[in-house]
């Protein structure tokens, strides 16, 4: 059935329609079992992981993944288990290591699943894919070709609540530019550590939401399995971009479709008129899909199909995610050679500093056929939507990639996050002057509301081109270095999720900035 959007809000009662829905999905978030045997019935898969080995109709406790981990993976001579912090409620944060010590050269690949608390399919199917690995032949000729890093429960103290956010009130995909959790500054630590060349996030997505209870007889819900989510932030070299969709999200498609699952891209949704909007892609930097991609690896975000679902279809989500991930990493042995010359293509092209800054850009606009199913009788509709599409980007601001920063003394909060960041930072040993541009804050504006306990800045700067004197002590960023990309997207002050729209930076309108860009060799 084929429907036009522009008939889904055609009475005024259909506001309280909406409330009404988002109110019943508050309360219930589960769905019928007409849809669960119609479309998400579980598969026939024997599981031996740590939710799914249950007996009881819940979730295992942190304890029970702990032993789990303990009995199942941390025997194994290929495997060990490493504590990278401890959470604000104090729970220790483990991450799996697989590798058969081999010198030969392999990919480095990095899993995480849980950043959201409330989603737990995606930690359990890489609980599941780390047993594969370390007891199939099938794990020996990936072992012999890569090395592995699953983070299984990123959010512990959020998966203990049952919360999507860390127990200090944080969306952990949300911190990856500020930092202002722990546990954001932990996981980062330990990805910069690791030098991935690959890198997956699992998360589930809620299917069933306000945005469309004006959809059929009594509101729709999402109806795939799988959606995934690339990033076209422009900052990214574009082979990895390319790399992380042809390569990965088709094959993981393909293997979707074998084993009778859907897919479709990653989509958020809106008003747009009297209609509905979606949004499609990934362009934030503080966002894992953006900001591992920025250390100059291929990263994707895989969503499954799971929040307010509680325990139904969790076989089906785990295996789906579980399904992802295998392919991912038969993906990458397919194209070892071809990803290796890609990545390291994007290392020197960073390294060269030849490439401009995109400091903001805007979606380009398709359209696209997406599927929902009706609550009210669990017949699919098939919508033509208006996408608002970030992984085709159009550049607005672009200014030249400089040489590096220079940074004036007293904002060891930016150089923290700087170096948690990857980058390796200099300091003058004595007063000096320089040839900088400087940037002046022509025009300032405060959000109403606060996010995350601030209100993010939008501004516009003017560049100023200046000699100025620079104290013994100031810090210098040199953008010939690998993770040189993280740089240019927090110190731009128009960039959307920098130092100055997250207030890690405090300024006003008629303000120079306290850090300067380097044009040109100083002699």
């Amino acid at each position: 059935m084929k429907m036009d959007p522009r008939q889904l809000r055609t009475h005024k009662n259909q506001v309280i329609l909406i409330l009404a829905f988002f109110f019943c999905t508050m309360l219930s978030g589960q769905q019928s079992g007409l849809i669960t045997q119609r479309y998400f019935k579980d598969p026939d898969v024997k599981f031996d992981t740590p939710t799914l080995s249950l007996d009881e109709n819940r979730f295992a406790t942190y304890e029970e993944i702990l032993n789990w981990i303990e009995s199942n993976i941390a025997v194994h001579v290929n495997a060990s288990v490493r504590i990278i912090g401890t959470t604000p409620l104090g729970q220790d944060i483990p991450v799996i290591y697989l590798s058969n010590g081999s010198s030969a050269p392999k990919l480095r690949v990095w899993f995480q699943g849980l950043l959201h608390g409330n989603e737990p399919a995606g930690g359990e199917a890489l609980l599941f894919l780390a047993k594969e690995i370390l007891t199939t032949a099938e794990g020996e000729n990936i072992l012999d070709n890569l090395d592995i890093a699953i983070l299984p429960i990123a959010n512990i103290d959020g998966y203990i609540a049952n919360t999507r956010r860390s127990s200090n009130g944080y969306d952990l995909n949300r911190d990856q530019t500020k930092f202002a959790d722990p546990v954001s500054r932990i996981i980062k630590a330990a990805f910069i550590s690791w030098q991935a060349d690959l890198a997956f996030d699992f998360h589930e997505f809620q299917p069933t939401r306000r945005e469309y209870a004006g959809i059929g007889e009594d509101g729709a819900s999402i109806s795939y399995d799988v959606l995934f989510l690339p990033s076209g932030y422009l900052n990214i070299p574009s082979g990895l971009r390319k790399a992380s969709v042809d390569i990965f999200q088709k094959e993981a498609e393909a293997a979707l479709e074998r084993n009778g699952y859907t897919h479709n891209f990653y989509f958020t949704a809106g008003d747009y008129g009297d209609s509905i909007m979606l949004n499609k892609g990934a362009q934030s930097p503080h966002s894992s899909s953006t900001s591992y991609a920025l250390s100059n690896a291929v990263s994707l975000l895989v969503e499954t199909r799971g929040i307010g679902l509680g325990r139904t279809s969790f076989a089906r989500r785990t295996h789906s995610a579980r399904v992802v991930a295998g392919e991912f990493l038969l993906s990458a042995l397919r194209h070892k050679e071809e990803l290796t010359t890609i990545i390291n293509e994007a290392r020197n092209e960073t390294l060269s500093g030849k490439t401009d800054v995109v400091v903001t850009s805007t979606p380009s606009v398709c359209y696209r056929d997406v599927d929902f199913i009706d609550l009210s009788d669990g017949m699919l509709l098939k919508l033509r939507m208006r996408v608002n599409d970030a992984e085709n980007l159009n550049p607005e601001i672009v200014r030249p990639r400089p040489k590096g920063y220079i940074i004036e003394p007293g904002h060891e909060k930016e150089i923290e996050v700087l170096k948690l960041l990857g980058l390796e930072i200099t300091q003058l040993r004595k007063g000096k002057k320089l040839k900088v541009q400087s940037y002046l804050i022509e025009k300032y504006e405060e959000s109403e509301t606060e996010w995350e306990g601030i209100r993010t800045a939008s501004v516009s700067a003017r560049l100023i081109s200046q000699r100025l004197p620079f104290a013994k002590g100031s810090y210098y960023v040199d953008l010939r270095q690998k993770n040189a990309n993280y740089v240019i997207s927090v110190m731009e002050p128009e960039a959307v999720n920098g130092f100055v729209s997250y207030r890690v930076t405090t300024t006003f309108q008629g303000d120079t900035l306290p850090w300067h860009r380097i044009e040109e060799r100083n002699r």
